[in-house]
């Protein structure tokens, strides 16, 4: 039995193969510099940028905001970068209670959209220090309540909230680039450009980013790079795919995916929806089939490959790629081991 094993081992080892690179590995160019000549144009004009430029520009442009996420970032700047940007968190980070105070105010009279997220926090959380019914529909009546209350726990629940009004607001800002935009063009927070602009420049060297490159033709072209272990892991999917495909296989995975058949029948000739798969050699991916479960915690093994032939499972395959070298590949070769005697023994699938 061990010769078999070693028999069996060598010609698997003499069969592996290295990866190819067989799939993108960059997505498509994104960005609309269409929607951005006018920014484009005017950012490009200059060699050097001061902070207090730089501040101007952005609040008299603030689609230009997109444009410095594109040069810096692969998909987006952060939400504690964001945080930075759009808040004062030296204010945040204040121990003086005072000061959080009335920048709350600030933020609850001069931007509408944190004062309905302030409030909608202040609705939904109930604290039995504040014993009062009032909804403050009105940004002067709860401006007038917070000036009014002086007790120290109010204040602990006011910059509780406020803070977490923050990390929502900001949240919504992910998702809706307007709401950026809408605070760097408001008056009453300067500030958000000026620190917006300083960022650029001294945290991420801006000007001498703008020297290296030709702006329109970078934000035209960049590629954002496709997870490399995505791409490992997809590689056994898509060389197996392609060969069978080659091969007369048909690709049976939509038409099960339109029929909701994730766990495999040991026949499926009953599914009225397959018919046209009679007689045809079919591959799907990543389905289970009905009895096979695995030892280790007896849950149903989820397969790479099942070949079907005239409607019944026939071959079962597993892929697997490793980057490095380890354990892993031992431990995988004793669970297959097993799950090839219990698919011979108990279902006897395997070239069935």
């Amino acid at each position: 039995m061990t010769q078999d094993y070693d028999k069996l081992y060598l010609e698997f080892a003499s069969n592996i193969h290295f990866f190819e690179f067989i799939q993108k590995e960059f997505k498509e160019p994104h960005f609309k510099i269409e929607k951005y000549l006018k920014e484009i144009k005017e950012l490009s004009s200059k060699d050097s940028w001061t902070v207090k430029e730089l501040a101007d520009f952005l609040r008299k442009h603030p689609k230009s905001y997109e444009i410095f996420e594109e040069i810096f970032q692969l998909a987006r700047f952060t939400n504690a970068q964001l945080i930075h940007f759009l808040f004062d968190t030296k204010i945040l980070n204040s121990t003086d209670k005072n000061k959080l105070i009335n920048y709350l105010k600030d933020n609850l009279i001069y931007d509408q959209l944190f004062f309905t997220v302030f409030t909608g926090l202040f609705k939904k959380n109930k604290f039995e220090q504040l014993e009062f019914k009032t909804e403050f529909n009105e940004k002067a009546d709860l401006v007038g309540f917070i000036e009014s209350n002086k007790d120290e726990d109010i204040k602990n629940i006011l910059i509780m909230l406020f803070k977490a009004s923050v990390i929502k607001y900001v949240g919504l800002a992910v998702n809706k680039v307007m709401v950026i935009h809408k605070r760097l063009v408001n008056e009453n927070f300067v500030d958000v450009s000026e620190r917006m602009a300083d960022y650029l420049i001294d945290n991420l060297n801006l000007n001498d980013i703008l020297k290296g490159i030709k702006l329109k033709e970078f934000l035209k072209t960049k590629r954002i790079p496709i997870d490399t272990k995505s791409i490992h892991g997809n590689f056994g999917k898509i060389k197996i795919s392609s060969i069978l495909e080659k091969n007369g296989f048909v690709n049976g995975n939509k038409l099960l995916d339109e029929n909701n058949i994730k766990t495999l029948p040991h026949d499926l000739n009953s599914v009225l929806e397959l018919k046209e798969l009679k007689g045809e050699f079919v591959f799907v991916t990543e389905r289970y089939i009905e009895g096979i479960n695995k030892r280790k915690d007896g849950k149903p093994k989820l397969f790479d490959f099942i070949l079907i032939y005239d409607l019944k499972p026939k071959i079962l395959i597993e892929t697997n790629f490793y980057s490095t070298a380890g354990t892993k590949i031992g431990i995988n070769q004793g669970e297959y081991v097993d799950l090839n005697e219990d698919i011979n023994n108990e279902l006897c699938l395997i070239g069935g």
